[in-house]
């Protein structure tokens, strides 16, 4: 059962937080195995899972008090408006134009290289 052996290296507390990386190497799961897990072990059972993603002690740890729950919350957050932001661009992106747009920023660029490459 990959939720169990998941929930069983998970930290509890932030002290030490794991990596995806390093839960794949411990449990031999592969990268979406370990997400998924984790889910199921959030949605399903409740288990409140959460990532630091700021700073040097990076990854996932179990939280055992409200300060550890807002890390996680606030990560999340952040991640959920980063992606709305880039939904909302998209849903504004000119189908048929983009390239047009796009065809002075390269031609700049373009030049900017051969330029330097000639130096």
């Amino acid at each position: 059962m990959n939720e169990f052996k998941v929930l069983s290296i998970l930290p509890r507390g932030a002290g030490y937080p794991m990596t995806t990386a390093n839960i794949c190497k411990v449990t031999q799961l592969g990268v979406r195995d370990v997400r998924q897990a984790v889910s199921i072990l959030i949605n399903d059972h409740g288990v409140p899972i959460v990532a630091n993603r700021n700073g040097i002690n990076t990854g996932m740890f179990i939280a055992t008090n409200e300060d550890e729950r807002n890390i996680g919350i606030s990560a999340f957050k952040s991640q959920v408006a980063t992606m709305n932001a880039r939904i909302r661009a998209i849903e504004r992106a000119d189908l048929n134009g983009w390239e047009l747009a796009l065809k002075p920023d390269i031609e700049r660029l373009t030049d900017n290289v051969q330029r330097n490459q000639g130096a």
